[in-house]
Formats: structure tokens, sequence, C-alpha cells
């Protein structure tokens, strides 16, 4: 790492990496990407590692005042349970040893079922194999901060979208097809409200966390639009007028689930959907003096891109 590159984003080619190297450089910091293959983007630095690599993630740190760790990994539970806590060991270690502040980018998963809207004092009550994990990994990081001074903050989104958010399921089932032409489709339930956080308000968040000692030792929501919206009103938004659309129902979802690995996930996980899911963000709009995007400019934007990228 250059000398004069003192952030450094871990999972910096995925969407939400991308976007908070975005941020730090319009803040006028230094930083750099890490990931198993350099950047696309011509502007980035890259540092080229692997998080499951214990003596590389130590190498990629060094020199490094703050550290995201956005990185993601394949949405299968499996895969979760053995790579997430190995990656997190090695990048709380890496941290302690090289001085670095770890920002640490998470989803609801943990909560579980939640009456009423979601805030950072929520209960930690997961009810899936992928809650389990991200709430073992609350537990890491707690352990870390108490016992071996780990200085780091959390900042959580709801499931997120946005321009380039290829993983996005709002992108793929509703953006991307009505883009192509396609009926867009919702899971389960389009009549209850969902939250999502636009991509680009969680880059800016995460600088903030980064830079803003005040963040440090807390759990933050990042800034996400309220109210949430319903998935019918999304995707009249997104079709600009009340075009057709679908909802795959719980027995759609069971038959792929025989042949698709996200599939049987997203079945574990169908409460997001049959429930209403609502996250409120407004003790870090307040804090910082930041408003999360509307839905209505941010699925335009993320249309507009979708339909560029195709044409």
């Amino acid at each position: 790492m250059s000398s004069t590159s003192t952030h450094i984003v871990l999972g910096g080619n995925g969407v939400t990496g991308r976007e908070t190297l975005r941020a730090l450089r319009e803040r006028g910091v230094a930083a750099v990407s890490l990931g198993r293959t350099p950047s696309p983007d011509p502007d980035t630095s890259s540092v080229i590692a692997d998080l499951l690599d214990s003596h590389a993630t130590e190498e990629a740190l060094h020199g490094a005042s703050v550290a995201y760790l956005t990185a993601g990994l394949p949405y299968v539970a499996r895969d979760w349970e053995t790579a997430w806590p190995k990656m997190l060991e090695n990048t709380i270690n890496a941290c302690l040893i090289n001085d670095t502040v770890l920002v640490y980018l998470d989803n609801p998963y943990a909560y579980g079922r939640v009456t009423g809207p979601m805030t950072e004092t929520s209960e930690i009550n997961p009810v899936s194999r992928m809650g389990e994990v991200r709430a073992a990994a609350l537990a890491m990081l707690d352990e870390a901060a108490r016992s071996r001074g780990l200085v780091h903050a959390i900042g959580r989104s709801a499931d997120f979208y946005g321009p380039g958010a290829t993983t996005s399921v709002f992108n793929a089932f509703v953006v991307d097809k009505v883009a192509a032409g396609k009926k867009p489709t919702w899971f389960f339930d389009a009549t209850q409200p969902h939250s999502m956080t636009y991509t680009r308000d969680i880059g800016d968040a995460l600088a903030i966390l980064g830079t803003d000692p005040r963040a440090r030792g807390r759990v933050w929501h990042l800034p996400t639009a309220s109210p949430a919206l319903t998935g019918e009103e999304y995707m009249n938004i997104t079709t600009a007028r009340n075009r057709p659309n679908k909802t795959m129902s719980a027995l759609t979802m069971r038959i792929g689930a025989l042949f698709n690995s996200s599939a049987r996930e997203t079945l574990e996980m169908a409460y997001q959907y049959t429930d209403p899911y609502q996250f409120a963000s407004s003790t870090f709009e307040t804090t910082f003096a930041m408003t999360p995007t509307p839905y209505q400019k941010g699925i335009a934007d993320t249309l507009a891109m979708t339909a560029s990228v195709r044409t």
C-alpha cells in the first residue's frame, strides 16, 4: 500500500465498496480497494489479497488507518457459515496488529422477526442460518473490542439497491426486468412495506463512519428513506405507470429451491417479505446531518443506468 493511502476498502470491487471509495475520494481521503482482482476503475488503486488468507490480510492493512469491511459472499448459508467467521477473524486480527479502525457493513438478519420498525436497539434474535452467522459476527466484534481493544463502528443497512447493484434482489427482479421490457416481480407479498437502502447513501454513510470519531464504538442504521413503500408501490414507480407485475408465490419458490441454492435461502428469509420490514435510521440522520435519497430518485437513477448499459 502507498504510504499516502490511509483508508482501505475490503471488497472494493462490489457495489457498496465502489460507492465507499467514491465517497472517500469526494471527501479528499486517499483510499485503496482490496479485492481478489484489481479494481476495474482506473482512478482506484488496488491491493490484491484474499481475506481468507490471514497473512495476506495483515500485509494488506499495513499502514491503513481505517478499513471498511464491505466484502460479500455468495448467497449460500453453507458458504457464510464456513467463510464469514474466518474472513472476519482475519480482518479483526489485521486491524489490531496494524492499529487500524474497522468500519463493518452489516445487515438486519441478526434481528430476525421484529414487530415495528427496526432500530439500533432492536434485540438480536436470529431465526435463520444466515442470521445466526451475522449474530456470531457481532459477538466476535464485541469480544475483540472488549478484550483486545478493537476500535470499530458498525453501519447496518436494509436491503440495498442502486446503479450497478448486480446482487440486489430489487435490481434483479424489478429494475432489470423493467429495463428488458418484462414484468417486474416481487417476493411472497407485495402489499407489505419493505425498506430499501440506496447504495450511494451506503457509501456516503460509511465514509462518515470512517472519518468522524463520534461514530466509533456504536451501531448505526445507515440513512434509509422513510416511510417504507410496498412492493406494489416500488414496482409502479419503476414502470412509471400501473403496468402489469407479478408476485412470486411460496410454492413457486419451493419448486425453485429444489434446483437453486439462492431460492432455498430466500425461503428461509421469507419473513422479510411476508411481514412488514421497516428500517429506522433517524439517529444517524440527525447526528451526521445526512438525508437519505428518496425512493423515486434512487429508482429513477438505477433504472436509467441499467437501461444505458443495455443499449
